[in-house]
């Protein structure tokens, strides 16, 4: 009975006392946070989303972009299967043109699904967005957008975003998409 008990006993500790490692691959579709850094790098693309959109007669605060990137952060997409590269102030003045120009009048981002790999001070997410440009009545662009993440003393920056769009032949694979209820 001593023997019983004593496992019963070491049982409730081990189930009281669960030390399983957090996961560091959860994704945004789960409620659970994993650790304080993966909240912190959701956080630092969710502002980076954030920054990016704006309504109707308003204008993105264009120095804020600063407070979220390192100063030698790179984007870089595919449009119409090209490469193109910019670094972050040429990203902001080809941005800014184009809501000057009239062309951009609102401009809205979302994360629609998002999974983060981090080891010590370097983090990526890789990042399902949706656009609205001008109307909230139809998206105008889907994508995954792989965002570059590192620790510095202020917090986590993105160094780097790569991105690819939705198009003809080339549709968001379902594991890049919430799951459906």
């Amino acid at each position: 009975m001593k023997l019983f008990l004593y496992a019963f006993i070491l049982a409730a500790v081990a189930a009281c006392n669960n030390n399983v490692p957090e996961n560091k691959n959860a994704d945004s579709t789960k409620t659970e946070t994993t650790s304080p850094d993966e909240v912190a790098i959701k956080k630092a693309v969710d502002d980076a989303y954030a920054w990016i959109s704006f309504k109707k007669g308003t204008k993105p605060d264009y120095e804020k972009i600063h407070d979220y990137f390192i100063p030698q952060a790179h984007l870089i997409y595919f449009p119409n299967d090209s490469l193109e590269v910019y670094s972050l102030d040429q990203f902001v003045t080809s941005f800014k043109a184009m809501i000057e120009s009239g062309q951009i009048q609102s401009f809205y981002e979302e994360e629609l699904f998002g999974k983060t790999d981090q080891f010590g001070r370097v983090a990526q997410r890789l990042s399902t967005y949706k656009t609205y440009i001008n109307t909230r009545d139809s998206i105008s662009e889907r994508g995954v957008n792989s965002f570059q993440l590192i620790k510095t003393p202020g917090g986590w920056r993105v160094s780097s975003i790569i991105w690819d769009i939705e198009k003809p032949g080339l549709p968001i694979p379902a594991n890049y998409l919430p799951e459906k209820k």
